[in-house]
């Protein structure tokens, strides 16, 4: 995933995508990607202007596939994965509970667990963060056996 984020930023602009998670299983398991500019083709402009007109094509995918989003990811350039204030300002999912994880150097390099930014939406509470190794204690890459 990370790969193919940094192969559409093309090593110039941010990439993203949505984490999604079965509807009634375990919500920490991702078993899908959907990168925002498949869904929206014209997103990617440096930053992402995502339009929300495109959501309903990630709902389509969510009630076929009985899954829903438990998270979205976004690289920045550089090391700071600190949420900007767009990103404060205009959650992907304004839900509270929804995770947007942030990577640096738009994905053109290979990332340990505790360079991601890890941030949760509180709804009206705003937002709680969590860097270095406090995000790492809550990224896990690989399989639960």
């Amino acid at each position: 995933m990370l790969a193919e984020l940094g192969r559409r930023g093309q090593g110039t602009r941010e990439s993203g995508a949505f984490l999604l998670a079965p509807r009634d299983g375990d919500r920490r398991t991702v078993e899908r990607v959907v990168f925002l500019d498949d869904l929206d083709p014209d997103c990617l402009t440096g930053a992402i202007a995502f339009d929300g007109a495109h959501y309903g094509k990630l709902w389509d995918i969510c009630e076929r596939d009985d899954l829903s989003v438990v998270a979205d990811i976004h690289t920045h350039p550089g090391s700071c994965v600190e949420q900007s204030g767009i990103d404060k300002e205009n959650p992907m999912i304004a839900r509270a509970g929804h995770v947007a994880l942030i990577v640096p150097d738009l994905a053109s390099k290979h990332v340990s667990t505790s360079e991601i930014g890890v941030h949760e939406y509180l709804g009206d509470d705003g937002w709680r963060s969590w860097l270095g190794a406090d995000a790492a204690k809550r990224v896990y890459v690989g399989s639960f056996a």
